[in-house]
């Protein structure tokens, strides 16, 4: 016995080699079964090859590891590693037995087999994982001094062009704009006057459809003029991105990285069609993005006075029309600005009195224009999305089990009639009967309705946790499709990863008729974003999926506390904050999550950059 103890001492890393490949493996074979739709693991000759590949992985980072000394920096990186393989493995386990089984695993059992395999998913994942964080040792550990940073003057306007001139086709090819999502309601709004005017969307937005509307009466066109104004959307938003390209470039001091977010924005579909869509997320995006881009620049200045003021007004104003043109930005604005004060190097003041009047100036704005247009103000429900989903999916799921005197007191939240209306991925389905009937009833006393929200939350804890995820897992969930299918996707339905549906049609005027110039450019588009296509192309795929961005976002957050340049999470923390916003939202749509779809090439950059090496 004595003999054999010594023998595992001597060979402790061959045991510990050997029962993280069975442990990972049997965890991936488990994922991989999930995945195809077997509730249990079955094991196959595919196991055995699934075993010998994991073997042969666990070998490459041992190697390396055996040749460095055992301390504090490798110690770092293998729990780095570890860490977010952990949460990617979660991710897959949690998503994959939401789709295919419907819920996770039941009762705290349940959740114990749910962190146990999400562990030997994790370990399989290290080996990849920890490729990443010795590439940022390996920039870490550079010897370069910092060099002053590239002005780049006429890059700008090629990128631009290049940008413009590819969105072009898909503009003829969506003749005159593409009139979806809200555009309904906000069209008969602003053709009807101001006193219809209704907060819940903003007003801005509201407004200058109102003005191209007036615009099309002058010119006899109502459709010149919303073509007039999906090319300023284009203009505006096409020149942000071109500024956001440059920056990579004056960062980096490299091309390819900037060429190629420049051809993903002009080539990659979801950017024209998004830039043609008459919603507020468009130039919400824009003034986003430039927020961050004049935080970079303001942090590169290196000028007088008066140059600075003149970016501090900028940044002021960007800020303003950013809260102006979505009502989350606002919240999402307050935490960030807590930190930008908390961790800016110097000039505290002036970032205090910056977010301030970014903050006041918003806020002011939007009520100025609702008392001087005297419009409605909105319905707030929308704030309480995801606890409407929590509640119907207990009464969905536990109906005519619960007490009475729970069935009456969720029946006060949610009426019981609208329970078999709960569908996992859209709150609207519950949302929108709520709002003109029990929201009427508990919208004055929120307290009461948060205690009994967390009453039923401990009783059905199960329930509230599946909701979350089903309603969210577009944002987390590798592999998720709901996103892209929550209301119904196919070439001709207009519907899919993007809308494209024509919303003009109204009782109070003429709809607005679409008409294609290039009808076959339009075909493909809509095999791509409405009939989804993109999911059969290997990688490309990825490009598409919102989770993937969310994930980046993260991998950047990671990486830069990894490698200690804490002042860089500043650029980070704003796209951050309104991500943790949209987990609140009724739905994962990709015009929700552009913002940080357009910002994640950018944040890559600043993480790559070489004049913050003692930050």
């Amino acid at each position: 016995m004595k003999t054999l103890i010594d023998f595992l001492r001597r060979r402790s890393i061959y045991v510990l080699w050997i029962a993280l490949t069975i442990y990972s493996g049997a965890c991936l074979t488990y994922l991989f079964n999930l995945a195809a739709g077997n509730k249990i693991a079955t094991f196959s000759s595919f196991s055995i090859l699934l075993f010998v590949i994991l073997a042969a992985l666990f070998v490459l980072p041992y190697k390396e590891w055996r040749s460095l000394e055992w301390g504090k920096a490798l110690k770092r990186r293998i729990c780095y590693s570890f860490f977010l393989s952990y949460a990617v493995g979660m991710s897959f386990i949690l998503g994959y037995q939401m789709r295919m089984l419907g819920s996770t695993s039941l009762g705290f059992r349940g959740k114990i087999f749910i962190i146990l395999v999400s562990g030997g998913v994790g370990v399989a994942l290290v080996p990849i994982v920890n490729l990443w964080f010795r590439l940022l040792d390996g920039y870490k550990n550079q010897v370069s001094k910092p060099s002053e940073f590239r002005k780049i003057k006429n890059i700008f306007l090629i990128y631009w062009l290049v940008i413009l001139l590819c969105w072009i086709p898909v503009f003829l090819a969506y003749y005159p704009a593409i009139m979806s999502y809200d555009f309904h309601r906000q069209s008969q709004e602003a053709y009807k006057g101001f006193i219809w005017f209704n907060s819940h969307h903003p007003l801005i937005h509201t407004f200058l459809i109102k003005v191209f509307f007036d615009l099309g009466k002058l010119l006899g066109s109502y459709q010149v003029a919303m073509a007039l104004f999906s090319l300023l959307q284009m203009l505006i938003l096409s020149a942000v991105l071109a500024y956001s390209c440059q920056m990579m470039e004056r960062l980096l001091h490299k091309r390819w990285p900037s060429v190629t977010s420049a051809l993903l924005f002009a080539l990659l579909p979801i950017h024209p069609v998004m830039a043609l869509s008459m919603t507020k997320d468009i130039l919400f995006t824009a003034f986003f993005l430039l927020f961050l881009l004049l935080m970079l620049e303001l942090r590169m200045y290196q000028g007088g006075k008066p140059g600075k003021c003149l970016l501090y007004a900028a940044m002021a104003l960007a800020g303003v029309l950013m809260i102006m043109f979505r009502n989350n930005a606002a919240y999402a604005f307050v935490v960030f600005a807590v930190f930008y004060v908390i961790m800016s190097e110097k000039k505290k003041l002036q970032i205090a009195v910056l977010c301030v009047v970014v903050l006041v100036g918003g806020q002011g704005a939007k009520t100025l224009m609702q008392n001087a247009m005297q419009a409605r103000s909105g319905s707030k429900v929308e704030m309480y999305s995801l606890f409407i989903q929590q509640f119907g999916r207990v009464g969905h799921n536990q109906g005519e089990s619960l007490e009475r005197r729970d069935y009456w007191l969720l029946d006060h939240y949610v009426h019981h009639e609208f329970w078999e209306n709960y569908n996992p991925p859209l709150a609207d389905s519950i949302k929108g009967n709520v709002a003109v009937s029990n929201f009427l009833e508990w919208k004055d006393d929120i307290p009461a309705m948060l205690r009994d929200w967390m009453k039923f939350g401990l009783e059905y804890p199960n329930d509230y946790i599946d909701a979350f995820l089903a309603l969210t897992s577009g944002y987390w969930f590798l592999d998720d499709v709901s996103h892209a299918e929550v209301l119904g996707y196919g070439d001709d339905t207009n519907l899919g990863l993007l809308y494209t549906f024509n919303a003009s049609v109204s009782d109070a005027f003429e709809g607005i008729e679409s008409h294609s110039y290039l009808p076959g450019l339009l075909n493909i588009y809509q095999k791509i974003v409405n009939g989804n296509c993109y999911f059969d192309w290997p990688v490309l795929s990825s490009l598409f999926k919102p989770a993937w961005y969310c994930w980046g976002l993260i991998l950047v957050m990671i990486s830069i506390v990894y490698l200690r340049r804490w002042r860089k999470l500043l650029l980070c923390l704003l796209p951050f904050f309104y991500l943790m916003t949209l987990y609140l939202g009724p739905v994962v749509n990709m015009r929700y999550i552009y913002p940080i779809v357009v910002a994640v090439p950018l944040l890559f950059a600043w993480l790559f950059d070489r004049h913050d090496v003692k930050g």
